[in-house]
């Protein structure tokens, strides 16, 4: 049985604003977060061999994100062919997104 909270508006303003207040540090954990959880795994199994991540706070809420990934010819080959056509039937709409 699920339970109904009641937030009243003034609440819901004071969370939003606390979560501006964090807002610029997104590029930092977002780096972050991709280097620990996916490109570390990525180079765990041998399909990197190297990687690097910049990221940048454009405005409120745009950033960019570079991903340096260092690979040979079969590594790219296995990118091509397996990894990215998972990644672009999901995250289709911002792979084709360029400034």
């Amino acid at each position: 049985m699920p339970i109904a909270v009641a937030i009243s508006p003034r609440l819901m303003g004071l969370l939003f604003r606390v979560a501006l207040v964090f807002e610029p540090l997104a590029p930092t954990a977002i780096s972050f977060f991709l280097s620990r959880n996916l490109l570390r795994e990525w180079k765990q199994k041998g399909l990197i061999l190297d990687y690097e991540i910049h990221s940048k706070r454009l405005g409120k809420f745009h950033y960019k994100v570079n991903v340096d990934m260092d690979v040979n010819a079969n590594q790219t080959h296995h990118f091509f062919a397996h990894i990215l056509p998972k990644y672009s039937k999901t995250y289709g709409r911002w792979l084709n997104d360029y400034d």
